[in-house]
């Protein structure tokens, strides 16, 4: 192992990395197989960067606890590694041995769920078995994670983990030529502490909106936070019942969505208050707001297919439109089937025609004149049940599948896409 002895300047991808900054460097000198141990200090706990032969290249994310070994195989001679040294302090590097074969036969199960291949050169396997109870943890919230499509190797995963290491600019996208449909972005955020992956996202956006924020106790530092840098927005405070959909159905109620032809639902997703678990609520969160509003250019986008095909009545998150090939049929419904199907049919749509297709998470943007579909029902969010930390089989987790179905219950029949942010060509 041997330590660099300069800085490394960064581009503009690694605007998170401080050219004060040393980077610390691992030489692997020939094709084999090594043994590396890791302290990690980096914020979240769950993710170590490493660069491969360039500092200033694109990071692979690798799965990390607090104190984490790893199996690393290199398949060709002459590779660089190179840390953040402010998130990895490096313990242990050497070849491997045969005495450390215990290591590799243990938590079999959770190794090909965590291990990262970059470009067939490299492949990096973190040891989270080793690590204790936070890393079994770890390691079951990246199986988790591969359930839902994001495996660590994945674009998925990879792209989300980046976006916070990426220069976003604002006002990018070429503006639109026709008058521009009033447009809603309405946030549910009961976890208050979330807001600034909605601030920052939607401070890229240039195309007017309206904001509505709706939360389940006051906070008037955080009100005024929200005021000051959306002088236009709205604040509203109603019960916690019904998650995030109750709350937006008694906007709808109470009028707040009136004269709005475009609406982005969107919420402070949240799995767990902390630890690896939480990880897998803040990529779902993250994610999808990348998708849905993480660049000027992701909104103008989607606005404007509204505005060329009038058809097109329903827009939301490609990696969470259910079912797909991670997610089938049956687990997609969960213990919601029945209930949705009661829904669907109170509003005249019969069960033989009904056809699963929604986003998870319930955040999505749409024309506002399909909410009108729901009028038969009479929803308040009295209606939806005490909160009571419910995982399935709700009103409101019917009523997210019921969603994805408004579309195709229009008088003309209405169509579903979905969007996709890219590191390289948001």
């Amino acid at each position: 192992m041997r330590r660099s002895e300069g800085i490394y300047p960064v581009g503009p991808i690694l605007n998170k990395v401080s050219d004060k900054k040393f980077l610390q460097e691992l030489s692997i000198p020939f094709a084999s197989t090594h043994f590396l141990e890791a302290i990690s200090s980096s914020q979240n706990n769950a993710f170590i960067r490493v660069w491969i032969d360039d500092p200033n290249s694109r990071p692979l994310f690798i799965p990390a606890s607090a104190r984490t070994k790893f199996e690393i195989r290199t398949h060709r001679n002459d590779i660089e590694l190179f840390f953040d040294r402010s998130e990895v302090a490096i313990e242990d590097f050497r070849p491997w041995r045969f005495l450390d074969f215990p290591k590799r036969i243990g938590g079999r199960r959770f190794r090909k769920f965590s291990q990262t291949e970059f470009d067939k050169r490299l492949t990096i396997i973190p040891l989270l078995h080793l690590s204790g109870p936070g890393g079994l943890q770890a390691a079951r919230t990246m199986r988790t994670l591969a359930k839902w499509g994001f495996g660590i190797s994945s674009g998925n995963l990879q792209d989300t983990l980046l976006y916070d290491y990426v220069e976003q600019e604002k006002g990018s996208s070429h503006p639109l030529e026709e008058k521009t449909p009033s447009t809603g972005i309405i946030i549910h955020l009961h976890y208050h502490d979330l807001w600034p992956d909605f601030e920052r996202r939607l401070a890229l956006v240039s195309l007017p909106f309206k904001l509505i924020v709706t939360l389940t106790a006051d906070d008037p530092t955080l009100r005024r936070r929200i005021a000051d840098r959306f002088p236009n927005s709205e604040c509203v405070i109603y019960p916690n019942r019904g998650r995030d959909i109750g709350p937006f159905i008694q906007l709808w109620r109470d009028g707040h969505l009136n004269n709005l032809d475009l609406i982005c639902k969107l919420h402070g997703k949240k799995s767990a208050p902390s630890g690896p678990r939480a990880f897998f609520g803040d990529i779902w969160r993250k994610s999808v707001l990348n998708d849905l509003v993480g660049s000027d250019a992701i909104v103008t986008n989607i606005v404007e297919r509204f505005m060329q095909h009038p058809e097109l009545g329903m827009v939301g998150s490609r990696r969470f439109h259910l079912p797909n090939r991670f997610m089938e049929l049956d687990e997609a419904w969960g213990s919601n089937r029945e209930c949705t199907l009661k829904l669907a049919r109170a509003l005249g749509f019969p069960e033989e025609e009904f056809r699963l297709d929604f986003f998870a998470g319930t955040m999505f943007w749409m024309r506002s004149e399909l909410l009108d579909l729901l009028k038969p029902l009479d929803l308040s969010q009295n209606s939806f049940p005490e909160e009571a930390g419910q995982l399935d089989g709700t009103l409101h987790h019917a009523l997210e599948r019921l969603f994805g179905a408004l579309p195709r219950a229009s008088t003309t029949r209405m169509t579903t896409e979905d969007t996709v942010w890219r590191h390289d060509h948001s």
